[in-house]
C-alpha cells in the first residue's frame, strides 16, 4: 500500500511591503521549492518572480511521511478556513494542504496562529531551511 500524495504550500504576505514575503511549496513528488521576495513589488503584486525552476531539495519518503503525520496529528484539517483580525498593517499567512482526497486551506490575517497551523508552518519552514527555518 502506498501513502496518499501530499502537497503543501505556505505563503506569508506582508501588508505594507512585499520585500520579505515568503512562499514554500512541497509537491507530491517531494520536491521543495522556496522563494523569499527581495524587492518591493508594484502595489497589488506579492512576488516579482515565478517559482524557481529547480527545487531546493527532494524529501525522502520518510520525510514526506513525517510531514503527512504532522499535518494529520496537528489538527490542521479541522481549522476554520479564515482567521482574521481587522486592521491594515501586519501580515497574512496561508497554507494550502492536500493529502490524497483531503484538501484544506487556512488563511490567517493579523491574528496569532493556532497551534495546529503553527506546527505545519514550522515543519515547512524547517524543510526549506535557511533563510526560512533553522
Amino acid at each position: 500500500m502506498t501513502d496518499p500524495p501530499l502537497s503543501l504550500e505556505f505563503r506569508r504576505v506582508q501588508a505594507i511591503s512585499s520585500r520579505g514575503n515568503q512562499r514554500i511549496r512541497v509537491t507530491p513528488a517531494g520536491e521543495v521549492f522556496a522563494y523569499l521576495e527581495q524587492r518591493d513589488c508594484p502595489p497589488g503584486e506579492d512576488w516579482s518572480a515565478p517559482w524557481p525552476d529547480a527545487p531546493l531539495r527532494r524529501l525522502s519518503p520518510g520525510e514526506q511521511q513525517e510531514l503527512a503525520r504532522t499535518l494529520l496529528a496537528s489538527g490542521f484539517l479541522e481549522l476554520p478556513g479564515r482567521i482574521v483580525v481587522a486592521g491594515r498593517d501586519g501580515f497574512r499567512d496561508e497554507i494550502d494542504a492536500a493529502l490524497g482526497a483531503q484538501q484544506h486551506s487556512v488563511r490567517i490575517e493579523r491574528a496569532p496562529a493556532p497551534v495546529a497551523f503553527a506546527r505545519v508552518r514550522a515543519a515547512l519552514l524547517a524543510v526549506a531551511g535557511p533563510p526560512f527555518g533553522a
